[in-house]
């Protein structure tokens, strides 16, 4: 190889390098899933907002829990997590009506429930039938998991500090099954058994997406465990894009 290819070649090499750089300062490469139309929406509170709600963080017979431990600050209910202009956080929205019988497969992901830091996360979530359940227990204390479900048969698993995560499969769709620790009464969670993939959970924004729904008319149903449930008629173009958003109305006490 004489002098000029030697240039030439470094040449090359110098121009590949300063255009991965311009790739990398632009941010990561997005995939055609990820910029594919979709279902997206929002959900917010109307009205004043909710001043967050501390747990005393007291088991059984008024003892103190050994979760202030893990504590230095007080700890706030997740039961209305609201944001500065009303976003509104943990709600489930599936599509309820208009979906053509259909089998879908389980996710080989298995969903997860965490016992971190004295609480469930997420506080709520969905899965399909067939879809593997794991619980984990992330404290350096017991917590156990019990479901209060009605078409599946309920459950109570205790789980020490450093033990295997459990495993559960659900075999019936069911909405809204709520899960409890005995030890820690502040400790809940909500499990969506869905027999198809079209459902989200909003996040702290109060959004949502739902990819992959076909074209149609369909009855979108939105969830929240203490502001009850709203509905929404939408369709769905060609293209897969769709906008719905739902706002509730805090309960007059």
């Amino acid at each position: 190889m004489n002098s000029k290819t030697i240039k030439g070649t470094a040449i090359i090499l110098v121009f590949l390098l300063l255009g991965t750089l311009a790739l990398l300062e632009e941010g990561p490469l997005t995939t055609a899933a990820e910029e594919a139309p979709a279902l997206t929406g929002t959900a917010r509170l109307e009205g004043p907002r909710p001043r967050p709600r501390s747990i005393r963080m007291t088991e059984k017979k008024g003892r103190p829990s050994d979760c202030r431990k893990l504590y230095k600050k007080a700890l706030f209910d997740e039961n209305l997590v609201v944001g500065k202009n009303g976003q509104l956080a943990n709600v489930f929205i599936y599509v309820s009506e208009g979906l053509k019988e259909k089998s879908y497969d389980p996710p080989k992901k298995s969903a997860l429930m965490d016992q971190n830091r004295c609480m469930f996360k997420p506080r709520v979530q969905g899965i399909q039938v067939g879809q593997d359940f794991l619980m984990k227990n992330s404290d350096p204390l017991i917590h156990n998991v019990r479901s209060f479900s009605m078409r599946n048969r309920p459950f109570n698993i205790a789980q020490p500090p450093k033990t295997p995560d459990r495993k559960k499969v659900f075999k019936r769709k069911e909405k809204e099954i709520m899960i409890q620790c005995d030890f820690h009464p502040w400790m809940k969670a909500y499990l969506f058994v869905m027999d198809h993939p079209y459902f989200a959970v909003t996040d702290a924004k109060g959004q949502y997406s739902i990819k992959g729904l076909p074209p149609g008319k369909y009855t979108l149903t939105a969830w929240h465990e203490e502001l009850g449930e709203q509905e929404a008629e939408i369709t769905v173009d060609a293209s897969g894009a769709a906008k719905a958003a739902f706002t509730f109305k805090a309960e007059k006490k």
